[in-house]
């Protein structure tokens, strides 16, 4: 059995209500897309590119789930692999990120709100995410120098 299967039937617990969320199948091009939605607050959860397939819209997409820095301002867990979430802002609409499986988490009608502003031609705040960006570098740069200090003692 192929990971993909495996994981496309794992189950997960919505990380506000904590019950078992349900499987939903999503009419795509290409290949459908099973999504994961609470049925208690209506919020869904999208696995890393699930998103990009039901907007269509890759300006928006690249958004909200890259460049999204190192450190977290939301309070909810990932509900796939339990790390730390990020808030990102696109126009009033905030939903939060998984800093590490790019995963994202929509609350009830956040998706809807997502594809009338990328139907309306949504145009990013490159100085909302210079901070980010930024963020990002300098992590990257950190570790890079890390792994060369400690490369240096394990030969």
């Amino acid at each position: 059995m192929s990971s993909d299967k495996i994981e496309s039937e794992r189950k997960y617990e919505c990380h506000k209500c904590w019950v078992e969320m349900k499987k939903e199948e999503i009419k795509t091009f290409g290949p459908n897309i099973i999504i994961d939605v609470c049925p208690k607050c209506k919020g869904i959860w999208l696995d890393k590119g699930e998103l990009d397939k039901l907007l269509k819209d890759r300006k928006l997409t690249n958004y909200l789930t890259k460049h999204i820095g190192t450190k977290s301002r939301s309070p909810m867990i990932c509900p796939r692999c339990g790390n730390t979430m990020d808030i990102e802002k696109a126009e009033d609409i905030e939903v939060d990120v998984c800093l590490t499986c790019n995963g994202v988490w929509l609350d009830e009608g956040e998706l809807e709100k997502l594809k009338e502003t990328s139907e309306e031609g949504f145009e990013p705040d490159e100085l909302a995410k210079f901070e980010e960006k930024e963020e990002e570098k300098l992590y990257k740069k950190r570790n890079s120098s890390l792994n060369k200090f400690f490369r240096k003692f394990t030969k």
